[in-house]
This record gives C-alpha cells, structure tokens and sequence, in this order.
C-alpha cells in the first residue's frame, strides 16, 4: 500500500455518510516537531470545516531476524507520531511493512486490526472508511472486507508480544492486550 493508492481514494471523493467523515488529504513525509510521520491522513468530521489528522501510518521495512522488537519501534513511533499532532482526538495510527497492516488506536485494548497487504483503491476506500465505521459505530463490517493475515500463529507469537510490552509496562496489562489480541485475530 503505497501513499498513491491511498490519494487515489480520497482524491476521488471518500465520506462515510453516517458521520459525513470526508478524507481530504493523504501527505507523505508530514513534520511532527523535528522528525516526519510517513503518512498522515486528514478528514473533516460532522460536516465541519476543520481538517485534522485521521490516520498516521508508519512504513517500514520488513524485519526478518527480529520482527517483534522491530515492529515495536514502529508502533511506538507511530503512536508518537499520533500524539505529536495534537489533535482534539488522536488519530488512528498504523505500521505497513508491505507484507502486514497493523492498526492501532491509543486506548485499550489499542489493537484495531491486522491485515496482509493493502493492493487497490478499493480496498484502500474500505480501510480507511472501515477506521471511520469502526470510530464511529464500533462494527467492522468495512475492515472485515479487508484481506486477513496470512498467518495469524507467526504474528501472534513473533511479533505481538513484544508490541504489547511497548504498550503496556505492566506484565498483567500485558497479558491482558494479549488475551483481547487473541480473541481479535483468530475470531
């Protein structure tokens, strides 16, 4: 999922009529303070006017020898990133390695999704009005259309528990990010 797949959606007009959410801009490289968030996407809420940050998405290479501890960095990146925008709510906030699409939110139990790798518009238009539908109705009709990991047991086991000890300091808040983590990729 490259950012020219995700402007091909929303320059082609993307609202999510329920909360008449529109998508406005997709900016690669956007300046947070002194480091720049690979993407960030901006939407207007509630038919108002203010642009803000929807979504901030951290790209990064995949990581063979040690993928957990990598894709901790970059979900705690990310979430810097959200929370360095300062936005009246924190956008959502993702890493892409180009084989996994891990989205997270900055409230328990953060996990949103996990899906494999983002190839067309239309999939690009059922993420992000999927984020909006799950914000603003808490279902995952949209997300759902989404193609699912390939391989949930390698993710769960090499790659989850070290983002849930990024997240959580607490071993029992670990272990309980894991258990609701569980329930979500293998329901």
């Amino acid at each position: 999922m490259g950012s020219c797949i995700l402007r091909d959606a929303v320059s082609r007009g993307l609202v999510y009529e329920d909360s008449r959410c529109e998508f406005k801009e997709v900016i690669p490289e956007f300046k947070i303070g002194e480091e720049r968030a690979d993407l960030v996407v901006f939407a207007t809420k509630y038919g108002g006017r203010t642009v803000q940050p929807f979504l901030v998405i951290e790209v990064k290479m995949r990581a063979y020898k040690i993928p957990g501890p990598s894709m901790a960095k970059a979900v705690k990146r990310a979430l810097y990133y959200a929370k360095g925008l300062d936005a009246p709510v924190t956008p959502f906030f993702a890493v892409y390695d180009g084989w996994e699409l891990l989205i997270f939110r900055d409230i328990d139990p953060y996990l949103v999704g996990v899906y494999s790798s983002i190839k067309d518009e239309d999939q690009a238009r059922d993420f992000l009005l999927g984020l909006e539908e799950f914000y603003s109705k808490s279902r995952r009709d949209l997300l759902n259309r989404l193609p699912t990991h390939i391989d949930p047991d390698f993710l769960f086991k090499r790659m989850m528990p070290s983002i849930a000890k990024e997240l959580a300091k607490d071993p029992e808040e670990v272990e309980a990010l894991l258990n609701s983590w569980r329930q979500l990729l293998y329901s």
